[in-house]
């Protein structure tokens, strides 16, 4: 057979061209191949098979195949492969698989995929797959897949239409989402499983939300207003799923009798149990406590282990009431409170007088709706 390029003959040249190749090409400039390759071209510039490939292309500049690769295209510029990709890609700039990826993409600009991918996208910029995603996406920038069965990590942002997995990344956004959102933002329209995150918010959560606000369907969104030995008048908002809440709180008490003024800010995080119209919450809050205005500084800490119990009366009404457990530390030789509380206390004194702790027990009834 005669042809630009004999079978398994190796040429250096400037510029490589043939029909097809079966064998090797190396040159300075550009290996050019109207037809399929088996084998492999090496430049400076660029190599192109005019059909498919099945072998490697290795080049500072661009790799192009017309038709399906088979092997691994390595370039300092960018693989481009308007067919399927089995094998591996791994560029600079850009990798790109027309069809679809049964194999791996490393890139630091992008790594895009017409077709579905089965195997791995890794980039620091953007790994996008428009179809289907079985195994792992990675970026430090930006994830995008049609569909997931398997994990997206991002250190920006991760989207996807529908999972069936887990996103790990800063900000998650999903569609249908069957497993699991971890990062510090979490959107999703639909889950079954968990959002853990600073933000959460889901249209229907059918599973748990743990963060500092979770605003989903199906979980906890109340306020509440309650009176307890702390504070007379206090205000609190819940916000989690169906079992674990988070609770920012704001209390006032006036001045009566020996009693001063007080303001009580805090924040915690609790677990819900309900029981038909019953239902059962313990929850750790941190607080703390003000003399004359809500946000001056404080040498004043109460931390507070509570146990309540409700009543669902109408579906958007409960009352509840229960006991709580009462640590206040105050340090700077601050003054103690020792008004603060009611019932027996324990107290020590440390640091050589100018660090008091005290502990009692206490309780609370309000309503929530």
């Amino acid at each position: 057979m005669r042809s630009g390029w004999t079978a398994w003959r190796c040429r250096w040249q400037a510029t490589g061209w043939g029909r097809g190749l079966s064998g090797a090409q190396l040159a300075v400039g550009a290996n050019l191949a109207r037809g399929p390759v088996t084998g492999a071209q090496f430049s400076v510039g660029a190599n192109v098979a005019g059909a498919d490939l099945l072998g490697l292309q290795s080049t500072v500049g661009v790799n192009v195949v017309r038709g399906n690769a088979e092997g691994a295209q390595l370039a300092v510029g960018g693989n481009i492969a308007p067919g399927e990709v089995n094998g591996t890609q791994v560029a600079v700039a850009v990798n790109v698989a027309g069809k679809g990826l049964l194999g791996a993409q490393l890139g630091v600009g992008a790594n895009v995929s017409g077709g579905p991918v089965r195997g791995l996208q890794a980039a620091v910029g953007a790994n996008i797959a428009t179809e289907r995603v079985h195994g792992l996406q990675a970026a430090a920038g930006l994830n995008v897949a049609g569909q997931m069965t398997g994990l997206q990590m991002s250190s920006g942002v991760s989207y996807v239409r529908n999972l069936s997995g887990a996103q790990l990344s800063i900000i998650n956004v999903g569609g249908e989402v069957d497993g699991a959102q971890v990062g510090i933002v979490n959107i999703a329209n639909n889950v079954a499983g968990a959002q853990v995150g600073i933000l959460n918010v889901a249209r229907e959560l059918d599973g748990e939300a743990v963060g500092i606000l979770s605003f989903v369907g199906g979980g906890q969104a109340h306020v509440q207003v309650w009176a307890s030995d702390v504070a007379l008048t206090n205000v609190g908002v819940k916000l989690g799923g169906r079992h674990i809440y988070s609770l920012f709180t704001v209390g006032y008490s006036p001045s009566i009798d020996e009693d001063r003024r007080r303001y009580v800010m805090g924040a915690g995080l609790g677990g819900h149990i309900p029981a038909g119209r019953f239902f059962f919450d313990i929850d750790a809050v941190s607080s703390t406590v003000h003399t004359k205005r809500l946000f001056d500084d404080s040498k004043h800490v109460l931390a507070q282990l509570r146990l309540t119990a409700g009543w669902q009366v109408a579906r958007h009404f409960a009352v509840f009431g229960g006991v709580s457990a009462n640590t206040l530390v105050t340090w700077d030789d601050s003054d103690p409170w020792k008004e603060l509380g009611i019932g027996p206390q324990w107290r020590h004194v440390a640091d050589e007088g100018r660090t008091t702790v005290r502990m009692w027990p206490g309780l609370l009834a309000g309503v929530q709706i």
